[in-house]
């Protein structure tokens, strides 16, 4: 029996989440109906992806009943989805109607501060003995991602169990069997390869579909896999942006790193502006998103794809590839290997092993606030781990050799709450059974051959201590990677020129000034000679 990794979090993850509902769900009230006492029935919204649907069974989900009964509340969807869900918490955070709790990724930008200066999220204190589960989860060094001048205001929800698994949050596959068709022999090894093939693809048209290029699940999936080209330390954006020392003992954002500001990027932005002008990268993928992606690959309307790990697209793509296209998947789609860089070394994206967090509102009152915490840490307690993921032994799972754990195929349609609280707390929480996962096993393969790659792949050199200097002077500043590579792709200007345009506003907003803090606290600190 083949033991399923818990890349879990992105096959099984994106399985569930990336249904599209329709609807705002009455917007993000945060300050819905409360008991002032510890024991009252309360009432806790909770902002998530597809909340509507997965919290629209109330009458016949006995996950969410039992979960309700046990905290004596009851859970209000607020619904978003993956093409909305920045805009709406960003929309209600203006309004100051967050709901009670909601998951989002923005700890790593300047939007986390400002939300806790704004006095918008409830701090988590640093004293959680009371919630036990919750505290052993949180006593991990990624908790120190969670916290503005020294207090916590986020939970962060564990993707991954090492560095390496960071490379199944995106990949590239493309369509192998047009390229064949196309005469195309052999697998590109390289960026230029890989544009030569799409063409191929493009012009020979071999389905008669008017097949364009790479579409991309969001705009900003293309800031992995690119920037490894030639600033492969500056795929992290926000304000936790990592430093490395640019050749004279200087450390620098490695977003900026070059003899003169900013040089190493050159080649990463001029890549990205050939791809896209020559088709190979597709016209409209400023307004992409996961469900318009799955659906132009799986119908051959794209010849490749950037989406999430390459068993992510499971659940909504690659189980009906069989049906729409007569062939099996992994022979009529590759997925591209790591590309070399302009040093001609191959990286791979890494990131934080939590791609988002949990937040709780600063309106909730302390005997909710209370609840919420019971609320985590039973999802993390070993009770808690088995009902919110699995349901029921002998109903929607069952317990093999008393070491693995199989979830029946209709789990998610007979209980939908699970679609929230599999994930709501971490995505890979510490199990004492080993999941046996339902994606088919030539899938599963390549996800490990491409994280035992990332194992083997060079890591770039960069210094953590600086981003902490950095953090802690609580400036503001943050880097838009994605607004930044989008307006740049698509420009018409010449690429220099646009990012000559970029780096002057960042400088006015202070970038020079604060390498020059970072580097004058480090020598402070011991960290240059």
């Amino acid at each position: 029996m083949k033991k399923a990794k818990r890349l879990l979090a992105l096959i099984l993850g994106a399985a569930c989440l990336t249904m599209v509902a329709g609807g705002c769900s009455g917007g993000g009230e945060s300050s819905t109906p409360d008991d002032s006492s510890g024991d009252g029935h309360m009432t806790i919204s909770i902002g998530y992806w597809d909340a509507d649907s997965a919290l629209g069974s109330r009458d016949t989900d006995k996950v969410l009943q039992t979960i309700e009964e046990k905290l004596n509340v009851t859970f209000e969807p607020v619904n978003v989805t993956w093409d909305d869900y920045n805009q709406k918490f960003q929309l209600w955070a203006s309004s100051d109607s967050l709901p009670d709790i909601f998951a989002a990724d923005i700890r790593t930008q300047a939007l986390f501060s400002q939300w806790v200066s704004d006095g918008l999220l409830h701090e988590i204190p640093s004293d959680l003995s009371a919630y036990p589960n919750l505290a052993a989860y949180l006593d991990s060094p990624e908790a120190d991602t969670c916290k503005v001048g020294g207090k916590m205001y986020c939970i962060f929800r564990q993707t991954y169990t090492e560095q390496a698994e960071t490379i199944e949050d995106r990949s590239i596959v493309y369509r192998w069997d047009l390229a064949q068709k196309a005469g195309v022999t052999k697998e590109p090894t390289n960026w230029q390869e890989f544009r030569d093939m799409i063409q191929a693809i493009i012009k020979a048209d071999p389905e008669g579909k008017n097949i364009q290029g790479m579409t991309a699940c969001a705009p900003d999936y293309l800031v992995g896999p690119f920037f490894t080209y030639s600033m492969p330390a500056a795929v992290v954006g926000g304000n936790t942006f990592r430093w490395i020392d640019n050749g004279d003992g200087t450390y620098v954002p490695a977003y900026f790193a070059g003899e003169n500001l900013g040089d190493a990027a050159l080649p990463t932005w001029q890549l990205l502006r050939d791809m896209y002008k020559e088709g190979t990268i597709e016209a409209d993928v400023a307004l992409g998103s996961t469900t318009q992606a799955y659906n132009k690959f799986l119908s051959g309307q794209s010849a490749a794809m950037l989406a999430t790990g390459f068993g992510g697209p499971w659940g909504d793509m690659i189980q009906y590839w069989e049906e729409t296209n007569g062939s099996k998947y992994t022979e009529a789609v590759k997925c591209l290997d790591l590309m070399p860089s302009v040093d001609g070394n191959a990286y791979y994206w890494m990131w934080d092993y939590a791609w988002s967090e949990s937040y709780i509102s600063s309106k909730v009152s302390d005997a909710k606030f209370d609840r919420i915490m019971q609320l985590y840490d039973y999802l993390l307690s070993d009770e808690g781990i088995l009902l919110s993921r699995y349901g029921f032994e002998g109903d929607t799972y069952e317990i093999i050799d008393d070491q693995f754990i199989k979830e029946s195929e209709d789990l998610r349609t007979k209980y939908p709450s699970i679609n929230i609280f599999h994930d709501l707390a971490a995505w890979t929480p510490k199990e004492k059974y080993e999941y046996v996962s339902l994606v088919p096993e030539d899938i599963e393969a390549i996800c490990d051959a491409r994280v035992e790659a990332a194992r083997n792949a060079p890591v770039p050199e960069f210094d953590s201590r600086y981003t902490d200097i950095f953090v802690s002077l609580d400036t503001g500043f943050g880097l838009s990677l994605a607004d930044d590579l989008m307006t740049i792709m698509t420009g018409d200007k010449p690429v220099a020129d646009m990012w000559n345009e970029i780096l002057d506003g960042y400088k006015g907003d202070g970038i020079e000034n604060y390498i020059q803090q970072v580097n004058d606290k480090a020598k402070e600190l011991g960290y240059q000679s």
